[in-house]
């Protein structure tokens, strides 16, 4: 039985796009994110593994976010 609403907010081609993959599956949107949810109790966390982000990368992403960035063109490499 269902008895609660899960929200997500996404940009609406996004939301379009997946719908149109899910269909052709023969899924709808509801039942992917059941799956998908039910796949992360069963695994006991996500069902497919993320890239882990390198130091330069996280150095990079901390200076970004302070301020600290410089402009680079591709004729500079």
């Amino acid at each position: 039985m269902l008895t609660v609403d899960v929200r997500s907010r996404v940009e609406p081609e996004l939301k379009r796009e997946a719908a149109a993959v899910l269909k052709a599956s023969g899924l709808d949107v509801s039942t992917a994110i059941r799956l998908f949810l039910r796949s992360v109790v069963e695994k006991g966390g996500l069902p497919m593994d993320l890239p882990r982000v390198n130091p330069t990368t996280l150095a990079a992403i901390r200076d970004a976010k302070a301020g600290k960035t410089t402009r680079t063109s591709l004729e500079d490499f």
